[in-house]
């Protein structure tokens, strides 16, 4: 009997460890989901993030590489259209994102930006703005595509706050906007 509850309490403490084997499941999947998405397809992109995700959750691989495939399922959840998925996804990336020590603004911007397209998909563009107004001191940190993206973004959240009569925040975009 002893050597039972030995075995039962050895089997829990490991459990509750890193593994390595989950480590390489989840990095095969999560590099079959970027083949996959780069070559456009999707479904097959959304399971195989869906399982790197899981690899990394029963694999206890930490909260940075948490947060880094609920990013990357969010992204494709977004590419396929499940916006409300998407933008879940992406706020409990954000969460995660906030709480390492120290917080990676230019990986909390991406996932801000994120949040604010799949919100905007939803056709709730003001409810896009306290995204958006956190994105505008970060957006500095891009360059290149990314950049252009959060650019693109600003400039199009402000002529759709125009037309809302939102003037002050569509203002604050434009002039972010003409800097980057």
């Amino acid at each position: 009997m002893a050597r039972v509850i030995f075995v039962l309490f050895l089997a829990l403490s490991l459990s509750g460890c890193y593994n390595p084997l989950n480590r390489a499941t989840a990095d095969r999947y999560g590099q079959t989901c970027r083949e996959a998405q780069a070559t456009g397809q999707l479904a097959v992109a959304e399971e195989a993030c869906r399982r790197a995700l899981i690899n990394v959750r029963i694999g206890h691989l930490g909260d940075e590489a948490e947060s880094q495939e609920l990013y990357n399922l969010g992204r494709v959840k977004r590419q396929i259209g499940k916006y409300e998925e998407a933008e879940e996804l992406h706020k409990e990336s954000l969460k995660i994102q906030e709480s390492l020590s120290p917080p990676d603004q230019a990986k909390i911007g991406r996932r801000l930006a994120e949040i604010a397209i799949a919100i905007g998909e939803q056709g709730r563009v003001k409810d896009a703005w306290p995204f958006l107004v956190r994105l505008i001191p970060i957006a500095d940190l891009y360059s290149g595509q990314e950049r252009f993206v959060v650019k693109g973004l600003f400039e199009f959240y402000a002529k759709v706050y125009q037309k809302l009569g939102m003037q002050v925040e569509a203002t604050q975009l434009l002039e972010k906007a003409k800097t980057l």
